[in-house]
């Protein structure tokens, strides 16, 4: 019998985050919160088991809320075998299916994220290419024995680092967290967003040598980078890409450029401020950021077109905030930045005299009811008017 192109260990960690994921949203535990539960093990989630998450089985709105998420991430509608012996039951059942729509002609999967609006929209991406970029990485990387996954695998970052890669490297995964961290081995790749990385190097103080990592997910700076190299990694890879092209760049932190990855090129004529790509099947991408491009093609990330910025890998539209807090009786006009900790900060300018700690009180009352989390505003400035520069335009404030 012919293999899935996904062998089934990688595609049992891609379907244990999925329905973990989704079955947090439906006991309203949203990724990352305090009270989230997750699968700790996804490959002792044996194809007997019906299933679970955090060791409680799904009740029959959960299962059929995972089961849509299955079906829209690998297109099952229509699947022959469900007719002959019904819906699947167990994990190995839904592997068995999945695996059998993937043994298809140009079997695709699709994924989830969030567009300007903040709705999710759908991002179909071709296996082939997915496992491609998997094997390119496995190429450049130097030996890794084992990858430690910080991040989920049914997202793209995690799909390709922490279940398509380790199938072609041979390596085995540990699941990880910042706050339940394995030790650490020679030959260990740590796969994590920047905001991990900040808490990975404040929590851990040896580490031994022959430790690589990669960050995605969000910009990472090269302050932080530089950081991590000084913690005692040994080297650091930095992802630049999208939820809908998978990745697109590549580059060792800090400091150097970002190189395409051989699947893409620029498009002439090549224009940093409306950068480009293309790739092999004349498939053109226009970047979400402004980039400065060297002549060998190297290019730095100058910051997002469309006024983006991300909060714990989340893309938040600082503007919409402003929005939403201008609707509170108490703020006559605010100002919204990204803060030094990667989260939201607030200048206020209230519409009357009054207590500043009662209205920042308020105001987080409000946020708490109407903002994501990643929306919210951590820390709050006020002043009779938004601070601006020589030329009038709002400027950043301490």
């Amino acid at each position: 019998m012919t293999a899935a192109p996904i062998a089934r260990p990688a595609l049992r960690r891609i379907v244990a985050a999925l329905v973990a994921d989704e079955t947090n949203r439906s006991r309203g535990r949203v990724g990352g919160t305090s009270g989230s539960v997750r699968i700790e093990d996804p490959f002792a989630w044996t194809d007997d088991c019906r299933l679970s998450v955090g060791g409680l089985p799904l009740d029959s709105l959960e299962t059929v809320n995972a089961g849509a998420a299955l079906y829209e991430m690998f297109g099952l509608e229509g699947l022959e075998q469900e007719a002959k012996r019904g819906p699947p039951s167990t994990v190995g059942h839904w592997l068995d299916d999945i695996s059998t729509v993937l043994l298809g002609e140009d079997p695709r999967l699709t994924l989830m994220t969030s567009g300007s609006t903040g709705r999710a929209k759908p991002c179909v991406h071709a296996i082939a290419d997915l496992l491609a970029e998997a094997t390119y990485f496995a190429s450049v990387l130097p030996q890794v024995r084992r990858i430690v996954a910080l991040v989920p695998a049914h997202h793209i970052y995690g799909l390709i680092w922490t279940a398509l890669l380790p199938e072609a490297l041979g390596a085995p995964v540990v699941a990880a967290s910042v706050l339940s961290f394995p030790a650490l081995e020679a030959g260990d790749l740590i796969v994590a967003v920047p905001d991990q990385w900040g808490a990975i190097v404040r929590s851990i103080r040896r580490w031994p040598a022959g430790v690589c990592g990669v960050s995605a997910g969000a910009p990472l700076s090269d302050a932080l980078a530089e950081t991590v190299r000084a913690a005692g990694v040994e080297r650091l890879y930095d992802v630049y890409g999208a939820s809908e092209t998978g990745g697109i760049a590549l580059r060792c932190a800090p400091g150097s450029p970002y190189r395409l990855l051989p699947r893409w090129q620029f498009a002439a004529p090549i224009n940093g401020a409306d950068a480009v790509i293309v790739d092999a099947g004349g498939r053109e991408v226009l970047l979400p950021d402004r980039l400065s491009i060297a002549l060998d093609h190297g290019f730095a990330v100058a910051g997002r077109r469309d006024g983006a910025v991300q909060v714990g890998g989340i893309n938040v539209w600082p503007e919409q905030v402003e929005a939403v807090l201008r609707r509170h009786v108490g703020i006559a006009d605010c100002a919204v930045r990204l803060s030094g900790q990667n989260r939201l900060k607030a200048f206020v300018v209230p519409s009357g005299v009054g207590d500043e700690a009662a209205l920042t009180a308020d105001i987080a009352h409000y946020v708490q009811r109407v903002l994501l989390p990643e929306q919210r505003p951590t820390a709050y400035a006020f002043g009779p008017a938004l601070p601006r520069n020589a030329m009038g335009k709002v400027c950043d404030w301490s």
